[in-house]
């Protein structure tokens, strides 16, 4: 099996923007809430970035009560908040990181990882782990030359739910299969009322808000 050599060609310029545009002490952010690191050198054309471009986010810190100002961006590939100094690359720490919040959109970290949350309460999160999925497109063997790879953003969803994660399968029997059987009927009646689609992550999170009193435990 040929082993492709993938490169992002990627507008990295766009991409780079220093910490020292953040308005936050630059050397604390190195020192206390990021690593040096240097991201793989295989890329794709296009954005492995989860947003167009760097955007600002707040970091709620897990051992300190002061909010941090931060100007970075959500790595699909390497599943890293990328924050650049000049010619370094720097990923924030999520074990030094309980929150990272956007205007329009918040990661929480968990178990030294980030997720993308779909919703968050005192009862339940829904969160996703957002990732970037890389492919070739079908293609006739001996007919069709092989297509170059390409990639897609996709996502994985876990309820959390008791400190505990809990795989969701994008079936309907699945998700009835999560509530309790006196529901069951219910929770059905539901999805089919309101077109609930397991592949949409919005219309999951308003059926395990509608349910998540009977949730099995």
């Amino acid at each position: 099996m040929r082993l492709v050599i993938i490169l992002f060609s990627l507008n990295i310029f766009c991409q780079q923007l220093t910490l020292s545009d953040t308005g936050v002490n630059l050397e604390f952010i190195k020192r206390e809430l990021s690593a040096p690191y240097k991201s793989q050198n295989i890329v794709i054309a296009g954005n492995k970035y989860f947003f167009k471009k760097p955007t600002n986010a707040t970091l709620k810190l897990s051992n300190n009560d002061t909010p941090v100002n931060v100007v970075t961006n959500y790595n699909l590939l390497e599943q890293t908040f990328d924050i650049f100094d000049d010619n370094s690359m720097y990923k924030l720490l999520p074990d030094k990181i309980e929150k990272v919040i956007f205007p329009e959109k918040e990661f929480v970290s968990i178990n030294n990882k980030f997720y993308e949350v779909i919703e968050s309460n005192q009862n339940f999160s829904l969160l996703a782990d957002t990732f970037l999925e890389i492919y070739y497109p079908d293609y006739t063997p001996g007919i069709q030359d092989k297509p170059d790879p390409k990639y897609r953003k996709k996502n994985s969803i876990f309820l959390y739910y008791n400190d505990k994660f809990n795989y969701v399968e994008r079936r309907k029997s699945f998700l009835i299969s999560m509530f309790d059987k006196n529901v069951s009927k219910d929770v059905n009646t539901f999805i089919k009322k309101n077109k609930i689609s397991p592949r949409d992550d919005q219309e999951l999170k308003t059926l395990f808000v509608k349910f998540h009193n009977s949730l099995n435990r």
